[in-house]
């Protein structure tokens, strides 16, 4: 019985939880976009991306996590990729 693998889109596709994931996957298909080609901050980039793909699930592992001095040296690069991108992708996820 050939059965399909499901799809999956891993938001934050360069960071080290999906550097874990593309080495321990064999059951799923699993895309993992980089910031050139899904960006976070422009829901259309997001619309695109969902649109080609068509994943089954998403999961949105895109942020600015540490060292904790990144978001005090840069604390608007830090609202826009963990609060305004989050509720980007929501968005597009909820249409």
């Amino acid at each position: 019985m050939n059965i399909m693998k499901k799809k999956i889109e891993v938001n934050g596709g360069q960071g080290r939880f999906a550097k874990i994931l593309k080495k321990k996957n064999k059951k799923y298909k699993i895309f993992f976009p980089n910031k050139v080609e899904l960006n976070i901050l422009k829901e259309n980039s997001i619309r695109k991306f969902v649109k080609r793909v068509k994943p089954d699930y998403l999961l949105h592992c895109a942020a600015l996590s540490r060292p904790m001095k990144l978001h005090d040296d840069d604390i608007k690069k830090s609202i826009n990729i963990n609060i305004i991108g989050t509720s980007n992708v929501v968005k597009v996820c909820s249409e």
